[in-house]
């Protein structure tokens, strides 16, 4: 009989493991696959019931919750069993969510938003005024292009605000700039309106502190 151990530990998983936003998708699927056939060898089993298939959502739940869970103690041989019940909903709220950490994401990381439909045609960001969304990229491109690349990025979420078809969001960003000899760390704040047309949500201002 074992004594308790966390899952990491059971299959032997002593390499770091990767933040998501430094990965690429194909990068993600490789080391999920790496990580199913550890944890079959060691006889645990991870059954995923998602719709549809987000591997980046496995990733997160993979790499910060379940690597960490804590196995009782169990004779050797012994199968565990777990499933991974999680279906994507079409709540709003979420859907904006997304929308806005991955717009504040894209800009930490100094590239072109992803989204672009997820724009207004004309963008308040900080104090510019009625940009395009070429201006709005080169703005972020010119300030960010002798910045290291970021080695670390939490957005948080602390504040909404609803209004007739209309929504503000606001929160806290953390950033790492990694040097040869040494780490930076910046703090902030930011915040984000959006207006809704006919369903759609876009972005119509965005204000990022000390940006």
């Amino acid at each position: 009989m074992s004594k308790s151990i966390t899952v990491r530990e059971k299959i032997n998983l002593s390499e770091p493991i990767v933040e998501s936003f430094l990965l690429t998708d194909d990068e993600i699927e490789l080391i999920l696959n790496k990580w199913m056939n550890l944890l079959h060898e060691h006889h645990i089993h991870v059954v995923f019931n998602q719709s549809p298939i987000n591997i980046r959502d496995q990733y997160a739940f993979m790499s910060t919750a379940f690597m960490n869970l804590a196995l009782p103690p169990h004779p050797n041989g012994l199968n565990f069993c777990f499933m991974y019940d999680h279906v994507e909903t079409t709540s709003t709220k979420d859907d904006v969510h997304d929308m806005v950490h991955q717009l504040l994401e894209d800009v930490f990381k100094h590239q072109e938003p992803r989204s672009l439909t997820s724009l207004n045609r004309r963008l308040h960001f900080n104090e510019y005024e009625n940009l395009s969304e070429p201006e709005f990229n080169y703005l972020v491109k010119s300030y960010t292009e002798n910045k290291p690349a970021i080695s670390q990025c939490k957005i948080s979420v602390l504040e909404r605000k609803n209004g007739l078809n209309f929504l503000s969001m606001h929160g806290k960003y953390q950033l790492g700039y990694a040097h040869d000899n040494h780490c930076d760390v910046r703090h902030g704040s930011w915040t984000v309106s959006l207006s809704n047309s006919q369903g759609n949500w876009s972005v119509e201002g965005l204000y990022i502190d000390g940006f």
